[in-house]
């Protein structure tokens, strides 16, 4: 019986222009942390700055979302990944087979140059509607400044703005009036939005 998941697949950009090695130990330890948490089965890094990860199937694109976020909030103004969620089945027999990596891996080779995310299911009505939908959410997160990315970043796992103020030693205040500034809160509407639809 085939099971349902998310495929997460991405590259990191300007991995050519920057401290490669220091970037993908940054990309590491984050996966690492997620996969300690239980937010992510499993991950590889391979090809030198490409990842991949298997997820729920209703955590996908949080945590690509959450991905590209954590790399905004590093210390390098450019650390960003161009991530391709897919959701479908694995097959019992083994990993990296079933629909769900294939969709993930076509959505990633067929990603616009402008655009760092986006997501396909097994549905060709629903992948017309996501594509609609997702350039509006890339591109909030494409203009989080790092202040605001690390903020949201905390938010993102942890339930109230006071937890996130003293995580990060910052008036309550500054972190509310932060994620108002960064849209958190449309985020995390959106994020629940895609997921009724797939």
């Amino acid at each position: 019986m085939n099971k349902k998941i998310s495929v997460i697949t991405g590259d990191l950009v300007n991995s050519q222009r920057v401290n490669t090695t220091h970037y993908i130990a940054h990309l590491d330890s984050l996966l690492a942390e997620l996969q300690q948490g239980g937010a992510i089965r499993h991950y590889e890094i391979f090809r030198g700055d490409s990842f991949q990860a298997v997820a729920k199937p209703d955590k996908g694109l949080f945590l690509a979302v959450y991905i590209r976020i954590a790399l905004r909030a590093l210390e390098a103004p450019d650390w960003d990944a161009r991530i391709a969620v897919g959701l479908g089945s694995q097959q019992a027999t083994g990993a990296g087979y079933g629909s769900a990596f294939l969709n993930s891996g076509n959505a990633l080779d067929n990603l616009a140059k402008n655009c760092y995310l986006t997501l396909k299911t097994d549905n060709e009505k629903t992948n017309a509607i996501v594509s609609d939908l997702l350039p509006m959410l890339d591109h909030v997160v494409s203009r989080l400044s790092q202040a605001e990315a690390k903020i949201v970043q905390t938010r993102m796992f942890v339930g109230t703005n006071k937890e996130v103020a003293i995580a990060l030693n910052k008036a309550t205040s500054t972190v509310s009036a932060t994620l108002k500034r960064a849209a958190y809160e449309e985020i995390m509407r959106f994020l629940t939005a895609i997921n009724r639809i797939t």
